[in-house]
């Protein structure tokens, strides 16, 4: 199915459409990407964990480490000052990613909340235009990041996105989303990885 040539970062972070006006643009537009495709994580980020169906994912500068399914598709996105891990479900109808980026430019203000915006935007539109990712929710978690939840107008699916910066430049964006359809088949899994979010 073209759920992920729709909504998968890979596809899309070569395009560089216009910055949405709402959305002012806070970071500069980075090169085409280089998109390196496995089954597998890299062994030095796999971290070697593996229980009930699940393996830990250590990201490779120790930012974040997760549980996702082990016949979920591993993929990464790398590009100029950012790289994308990104897990999608073998049927393709659930996709777990992270973004990463750092360009050594501190955030400050409402800056995190506008780039996520702008990603959102940019990244997840069916459509590929602003207004078709509309923002049902905004939350602060426990931890100070942010969930924004989120569903496409016209795409047929969903999700929620949670944000952070950590040491003032890196910006952190990790996305799980799911076909609508697909919701009570998935849910409680994409749940369990974001709950299995931690610091190495």
């Amino acid at each position: 199915m073209a759920f992920v040539l729709i909504v998968g970062l890979a596809c899309n972070f070569g395009a560089t459409p216009a910055a949405p006006t709402s959305v002012p643009p806070v970071k500069p537009t980075d090169p085409p990407p280089t998109a390196v495709q496995a089954t597998e994580p890299p062994t030095n980020n796999s971290g070697g964990n593996s229980s009930g169906g699940l393996k830990t994912f250590t990201d490779q500068n120790d930012l974040y480490e997760i549980q996702v399914p082990s016949d979920w598709t591993y993929k990464q996105v790398t590009g100029e000052n950012y790289y994308i891990d990104q897990f999608t479900s073998p049927d393709e109808k659930a996709l777990v990613e992270n973004i990463t980026y750092d360009d050594g430019t501190p955030f400050t203000g409402s800056q995190n909340g506008q780039f996520a915006l702008k990603l959102l935007n940019k990244f997840y539109s069916n459509t590929g235009d602003v207004g078709d990712i509309r923002v049902t929710g905004d939350q602060i978690q426990p931890d100070k990041s942010e969930r924004l939840e989120w569903t496409s107008k016209s795409g047929g699916y969903s999700g929620y996105s949670y944000f952070e910066i950590r040491n003032k430049t890196t910006f952190l964006m990790i996305t799980i989303e799911w076909v609508d359809s697909y919701q009570d088949q998935y849910i409680d899994t994409l749940n369990a990885v974001i709950k299995s979010y931690s610091v190495p």
